[in-house]
């Protein structure tokens, strides 16, 4: 049978050395924290701290890394921003060994993010050329059922390697997987056309105005975005109440809450394996509106479910919402892939994540505000409730029509458009 894909060895080690570095991902977010709590004496704060340095810099930078990926070679940028990523994880275990690792060099090394920024917008921008048209969907099934099994697999690794080697030292994994992401991409044959420059410079911050008009001007973009944005903000508040739920209202133990993540994460993979098959047997309007539904199911399965169902409602609703992710994301990600501009994705991704970070810090707050003031189980059927909404965006021209994407259009802006006056790349 023929690779689906434009090029398939380029792909495959794209693939490969995401697969490898997801794993690692894993491992760090695990270890990095234990590094600061049990190593370094630190706080709750402090863990916070990590986890803020890490997702902020997608909300502050997300549009304007968007601007230079689309100036600069997307395989260049990948490699620059593994080859940083590869010294700071591995100035860790490195320093750790003479006894001198503080605090303070966690918090830089977590800064790097800005570094992840600019790879996850230029690898979403260089996926549709290596996959190609037919292939895009498949890609991107491929790469999230990676992510999916590393988040089992990175854990179970984390775990194992802090027991045996300690958790600064387990840092070596991350970095390493860096290193094999490095080799995978100088390894790739395949080399995007020379960028052409605009006639008159402009401003970073006017390109990245133009990505955010693409997205909004395109009617399709635009339902996806307010869809991704209405679902991630639900998603955001209750994921932040679900513990607290599981926890202090239905007495669980962190092994029993642990299992029910456990298995979400097998709804994860599922969803990704079947996410093409359930696409071919409906349009992409009610495949997207049938993942926001079942996600604001699994939510409102907690608290319909009472208290004393509370790990079966767990386990169902971490089931279901990891399958309806994974079929979520894929197919919106392939289609804003298929129906963007070439020479505007890297802004458009940009935007994108900058978008879902955002209101992924946004829903954290919330979950502050309406635990506290309305409680748990109203905060989650309140949660469940916005995530509902994002089913309206898909469900109107003209995504209710759509039926796979595969014939949709790259629609261009018709004024100031980067096709005229902007870079131009045609391959990565």
């Amino acid at each position: 049978m023929p690779s689906p894909f434009a090029f398939p060895g380029d792909f495959r080690r794209l693939w490969i050395g995401q697969t490898i570095s997801a794993f690692g991902d894993k491992v760090s977010r695990i270890a990095l924290p234990t590094v600061a709590l049990l190593g370094l004496g630190g706080t709750a704060w402090d863990v916070g701290l990590l986890a803020a340095l890490r997702f902020v810099p997608f909300v502050l930078i997300g549009s304007v890394a968007g601007v230079w990926v689309d100036r600069l070679s997307h395989r260049g940028t990948m490699i620059w921003a593994d080859v940083g990523r590869l010294v700071a994880m591995g100035s860790i275990p490195v320093v750790s060994l003479f006894g001198v690792l503080t605090l303070g060099q966690l918090f830089v090394v977590a800064g790097v993010g800005v570094l992840t920024v600019f790879f996850e917008v230029a690898a979403q921008s260089c996926l549709p050329v290596l996959a190609g048209p037919d292939g895009i969907v498949a890609g991107n099934e491929r790469l999230q059922t990676s992510r999916a099994v590393a988040e089992v697999g990175g854990a179970a690794a984390a775990g194992g390697l802090m027991q045996i080697l300690g958790a600064a030292l387990t840092i070596l994994a991350d970095a390493l997987s860096f290193l094999a992401s490095l080799v995978s991409l100088l390894l790739m044959r395949h080399r995007e056309s020379p960028v052409v420059k605009p006639e008159k410079p402009r401003s970073a911050l006017a390109e990245a105005r133009e990505g955010l008009a693409v997205s909004l001007s395109d009617t399709r973009l635009r339902n996806l975005m307010f869809a991704s944005t209405t679902v991630n903000l639900g998603v955001a508040t209750a994921n932040a109440l679900v513990l607290v739920f599981a926890y202090d209202q239905g007495k669980l133990s962190p092994g029993a809450v642990g299992l029910a993540f456990a298995i979400g994460t097998v709804g994860l993979i599922l969803g990704a394996v079947s996410s093409g098959a359930i696409a071919g047997r409906l349009t992409l309007g009610r495949t997207l509106a049938t993942s926001i539904l079942l996600t604001g199911l699994g939510f409102l399965l907690l608290p319909v479910g009472g208290q004393g169902a509370t790990l079966t409602m767990l386990i169902v609703s971490q089931f279901l919402i990891g399958f309806a992710d994974s079929v979520f994301n894929i197919h919106v990600l392939s289609l804003v892939q298929r129906i963007t501009p070439p020479e505007m994705m890297g802004r458009v991704n940009g935007t994108a994540l900058s978008v879902v970070y955002g209101t992924g810090t946004l829903g954290g707050l919330a979950a502050g505000f309406v635990g506290t003031v309305f409680g748990i189980l109203p905060g989650l059927v309140a949660s469940a409730g916005i995530i509902c909404c994002g089913a309206v965006f898909v469900l109107v021209n003209p995504l209710r029509t759509i039926r796979d994407g595969a014939d949709e259009e790259v629609r261009r802006p018709e004024r100031g458009s980067v096709t005229r006056d902007g870079a131009r790349r045609t391959a990565c």
